[in-house]
C-alpha cells in the first residue's frame, strides 16, 4: 500500500499524528496490539497540568490547554477537560521545592496558588493536618477523558482518509529509493516519510529501520483504584500528592485513583503490578492521609519512556532524512498530544513549527533527537 506517511504506534501519539498528518496527505497507522490506546495510553491518570519539570515538555502543555478548552469544529459532541484541580503538599524544608513548582506553572500560563495547612484542608479533607504546612494548589489542572480524545483523534484520521490497522506488528522495515517500505503480516506499506511512535519500543523499531536509537528507557508505574468515602465524598477533590512525590491520591468518578508514584526502569512490553509496590502505594497514603484501603477495587501497571532529559523527541536525525522520530513523552502523551501532533505534522513536511508553539519557545532544535542533551555521557 502506497501513502505518504507511515506511523508506527497507535498509542494517543500516533493518533494523534494521524488526525494532524491526515489533513495534509494520505496516512496509514498501525498497531501490534489488538486495539488502539492498549499499552500506556489506555492506563494513565488523564491530567492536564503544566507544572511539569522538563521545560520542553511543560511548553508542549501549555501549547495544549487552547486545543482542549476549544477543540476544533466536528472533532467531538464531548468536553475533552473538566476541572479538577491539583494540589502538591510539604513541609516548610520543602518549600525551595514548592517554590519551583509554583514558578513552573506561572511561566507555562496555569494558575497556581500558594495554601496554607486551613485552606488545604479545606480543599482535601481527608489530610493529616500534621504531616504538611504548606501547598501549591493548581487551580486550572483538568482531568481529560482520555478515551473520547484518543477516539476522537482516531475518527477524525478516518474521516481524512486514514487507514488505520491493528494487530499488525512490524515484521521489517527497509529504505529503498528514497521511501520506507514498513512490513506487518498482511500488508506491506511504502511512504515517503515515517513517523515512530511506538512509545517503549521507539529504539527497537529505530534499530529495525537502520537508524541510531536516541536511548528511550522504558519505566513501570503502579496505581490501583479504591472507594470513595460514604456518600461518595471525596468525588470532586483535587489531584493531591506530596512534594517528595511518593504518593498521588486522583479522585474520579465512583473511586478513588492512588499511586506509591513509582518509577522503575524495564524493558518494552506488557507489564504488571507487583504486590510489594501495591502495598507501598496504600502505605504512603494511609501515612499522610486518613484514606484507607482494605482492599483495591482494581490494580495495574503501565509504562512511561524518557531520555536522558526529559524532553520529548520530535524530528528527524540529520542522516536518517524522513524517518520523523515522535517519542519519549514521558507520561505526558495524553496532555501534550494537541501540541505534539501539530508539531510532528509540521516537522514531517519539513515546515516551521505552528506559531501557538513557536509562541511557547519551542523550536525544533530543542526537540530535535540530535540535540546534545541526549549524548551519552
Amino acid at each position: 500500500m502506497q501513502v505518504d506517511f507511515v506511523i508506527v504506534g497507535g498509542g494517543i501519539s500516533g493518533a494523534a499524528a494521524a488526525y494532524f498528518l491526515s489533513q495534509a496527505g494520505r496516512v496509514a497507522l498501525i498497531e501490534q496490539e489488538p486495539h488502539f490506546g492498549f499499552h500506556s495510553s489506555g492506563r494513565t491518570a488523564g491530567q492536564f497540568t503544566v507544572g511539569i519539570s522538563a521545560d520542553q515538555m511543560r511548553a508542549m502543555a501549555a501549547a495544549s490547554r487552547a486545543f482542549f478548552q476549544a477543540p476544533p469544529a466536528g472533532f467531538t459532541d464531548l468536553p475533552l477537560i473538566e476541572q479538577r484541580g491539583s494540589l502538591t503538599l510539604g513541609r516548610h524544608s520543602q518549600k525551595a521545592v514548592l517554590d519551583k513548582l509554583h514558578e513552573r506553572i506561572g511561566q507555562a500560563g496555569g494558575n497556581a496558588e500558594w495554601v496554607d495547612r486551613e485552606q488545604a484542608l479545606a480543599l482535601f479533607p481527608a489530610l493529616l493536618a500534621d504531616k504538611f504546612d504548606l501547598g501549591v494548589h493548581e487551580t486550572d489542572a483538568q482531568d481529560i477523558d482520555v478515551n473520547t480524545l484518543l477516539q476522537a483523534y482516531l475518527k477524525g484520521a478516518k474521516r481524512n482518509g486514514a487507514v488505520l490497522a491493528t494487530n499488525a506488528p512490524v515484521q521489517s522495515i527497509e529504505r529503498h529509493e528514497g521511501n520506507w517500505r514498513i512490513r506487518t503480516q498482511d500488508e506491506d506499506y511504502t511512504a515517503g516519510v515515517m513517523v515512530n511512535a511506538a512509545g517503549g519500543w521507539a529504539d527497537a523499531i529505530a534499530r529495525m529501520a537502520g537508524v541510531a536509537p536516541v536511548g528511550i528507557t522504558p519505566y513501570k508505574r503502579t496505581a490501583f483504584t479504591f472507594p470513595l468515602l460514604p456518600g461518595s465524598e471525596g468525588a470532586r477533590w483535587p489531584h493531591v500528592c506530596n512534594a517528595d512525590y511518593q504518593w498521588y491520591v486522583k479522585p474520579e468518578h465512583g473511586c478513588f485513583m492512588g499511586s506509591p508514584a513509582d518509577a522503575q526502569p524495564v524493558s518494552p512490553g506488557e507489564v504488571y503490578p507487583d504486590e510489594l509496590d501495591v502495598a507501598q502505594g496504600i502505605y504512603n497514603i494511609e501515612q499522610e492521609t486518613a484514606l484507607r484501603v482494605p482492599r483495591p477495587i482494581s490494580v495495574w501497571a503501565g509504562v512511561r519512556s524518557y531520555v536522558r532529559d526529559r524532553n520529548p523527541v520530535c524530528g528527524a536525525r540529520a542522516d536518517s532524512p524522513g524517518f520523523i522520530w515522535y517519542a519519549a513523552l514521558g507520561g505526558c502523551g495524553v496532555l501534550t498530544s494537541p501540541a505534539m501532533g501539530q508539531a510532528v505534522a509540521a516537522l514531517a513536511q519539513g515546515q516551521a513549527l505552528p506559531d501557538a508553539l513557536r509562541a511557547q519557545g519551542l523550536t525544533p532544535e530543542a526537540l530535535s533527537p540530535d540535540r546534545a542533551t541526549l549524548a551519552p555521557d
